[in-house]
């Protein structure tokens, strides 16, 4: 029988589009906070991951914070029940995006690649290891971006997934290492493999190794490595060829070693390709590193061989080897010129249909495509000006962003422009207009010059909401009005019977006002209406 309530959570409908019913969409009584509640397996209890209780690998997962990971909020057992509460992630699964469109287009997947880079390093900097990494695991946010979940997985299904007894929604993603239960599964390598299936999958539409059973999948691995994806997706590029390849060496020795080294392997790329480098001039010019094309020139000595003659050569002259060599030349030098770096003015006209967008996965793509590249290439570059004017923009977005996310998740802040703008903002929700722009004010005063530019980000905020203050005129009221107003609205609320409601505004008038000596006498009403309440 499915639970409709565990701990202070109402569970509500199943979270999982496949059925599965142990991830549920729970609703915090007190908090009126929609959460995500995973139900765990009851034999973990007593087989915790790391440490000697339950709650101690709780709290271990509680410390792993990063924006591209869904948050850990809590957990306990309750009548033998183990339950986790996770931060509820509207969108859909990378697993969805593919089972709807099929093959992925190469720079979605690469974006998305890199996303689960960023989130891989931040866990294994800490000590994690996903060890089952799916694309059904990869979260995609409604907002843009990309959460990992899952990080608890390879606690309740380690005696699920190991070897043959591996289920085929698991199996193809699990490194060699893990598949065979060996003790370098817990290392960063195996996740790097996991990546690497997935970035094929979403490439080609297919996994890299046909199987339909653990058993076939195992011969199959055996049989070769993975089939390269050039041939399968014509508009690749060669050096995600190459990524994808040393992704899935079956030999960890081989692969990429960490996250940090493919998310540099991909922004090095990309770089390249935003300035118009191509794979044959990186060859010509000798270049080398994690993605190097090293084979372009053993073809090139393989030709050259073939052109070899062994005795007189009666053909027509554009039959020939030499005359051949040097078309091959010419074409060669052709593409060189034609790949060469962009120029200051066509690195800044590509990035510009992005900085005017209001989009901000567009201003990321401006940001990391063009704008870097320029000005690695270009430090006193003649639009300096608009660039300072877009990133001012851009930061301003990510501080605003960052606010919310902290308030929406508990979050404390991590600056003091940032707790004061929250402040702020709050008063301003409520309906306290004045003491909003007060607190408005004070913060684009004291942080305007800072030299912390996430500081000077929160000041332009508050300018920004002065100015919408300004321009939506309401009907004025002081601060004492407002307090009346809203302990008016909690004796009415109170004779309606939602106490809950009319506790949250009392509290909230002793909290934000109880240092203000004018309104001293209204606080104590507050304070008196919560001891009746209290009592009641």
């Amino acid at each position: 029988m499915q639970r409709s309530r565990i701990g202070p959570f109402v569970l509500e409908e199943c979270l999982d589009p496949r059925g599965s019913a142990n991830v549920l969409r729970g609703l915090h009584v007190e908090r009126k906070t929609a959460m995500a509640v995973k139900l765990l397996p009851p034999s973990l209890v007593n087989q915790a991951m790391g440490g000697n209780l339950f709650a101690a690998d709780v709290k271990r997962l509680q410390k792993l914070v990063h924006p591209s990971i869904v948050r850990y909020l809590g957990g306990t057992i309750e009548d033998g029940q183990p339950y986790l509460a996770l931060e509820l992630v509207p969108g859909e699964s990378l697993r969805d995006l593919m089972d709807r469109r099929g093959k992925i287009p190469w720079e979605l997947a690469v974006e998305i690649t890199d996303g689960i880079c960023e989130a891989l390093r931040h866990a294994h900097q800490h000590g994690f290891v996903h060890q089952r990494l799916t694309p059904s695991r990869v979260l995609l946010p409604e907002g843009g971006g990309v959460k990992l979940a899952g990080f608890d997985c390879a606690w309740g299904d380690r005696d699920e997934v190991l070897g043959l007894r591996s289920s085929m929604e698991v199996a193809p993603y699990l490194a060699p290492e893990v598949f065979r239960g060996k003790q370098s599964a817990t290392l960063p390598p195996c996740d790097l493999f996991s990546l690497g299936v997935i970035l094929y999958e979403c490439l080609a539409g297919e996994l890299p190794w046909s199987a339909n059973t653990p058993s076939e999948l195992i011969q199959a691995r055996r049989a070769g490595p993975a089939p390269r994806i050039a041939p399968k997706v014509l508009d690749c590029p060669v050096w995600l060829d190459v990524l994808v390849a040393k992704l899935l060496e079956p030999k960890r020795a081989d692969r990429l070693s960490s996250a940090e080294e493919a998310h540099r392997a991909i922004v090095s790329a990309m770089q390249k390709v935003a300035a118009g480098v191509g794979a044959t001039q990186q060859a010509l010019a000798g270049k080398s590193g994690v993605l190097r094309v090293g084979g372009d020139q053993k073809e090139l000595r393989k030709l050259s061989k073939g052109f070899r003659r062994k005795h007189r050569d009666t053909s027509p002259f554009y039959e020939r080897a030499w005359f051949l060599g040097v078309c091959l030349l010419l074409l060669v030098a052709g593409a060189a010129w034609t790949l060469r770096p962009a120029d200051e003015d066509a690195l800044f006209e590509g990035a510009k249909p992005y900085m005017d967008s209001e989009s901000p996965v567009d201003w990321k793509r401006a940001e990391e495509q063009y704008i870097k590249p320029l000005l690695a290439q270009y430090p006193d570059t003649k639009y300096a000006d608009e660039i300072q004017e877009f990133e001012d923009r851009y930061l301003v977005y990510r501080a605003q962003t960052r606010a919310k996310n902290n308030d929406r998740l508990g979050r404390p802040a991590e600056s003091e422009a940032e707790r004061l703008y929250t402040e702020a903002w709050d008063f301003e929700k409520r309906g306290d207009r004045i003491t909003a722009w007060q607190r408005y004010e004070a913060l684009a005063t004291m942080f305007n010059k800072s030299d912390d530019e996430y500081d000077r980000a929160f000041a332009g905020l508050a300018r920004q909401r002065i100015s919408n203050l300004r321009s939506d005129p309401q009907d004025g009221k002081s601060q004492a009005d407002f307090v009346r107003d809203q302990l008016a609205q909690s004796k009415s609320l109170i004779q309606e019977g939602d106490l809950y409601k009319a506790r949250r505004i009392l509290d909230g008038i002793v909290s934000s006002y109880k240092d203000n000596r004018e309104l001293q006498p209204l606080v104590d009403q507050a304070r008196v209406q919560i001891q009746n309440l209290t009592k009641d």
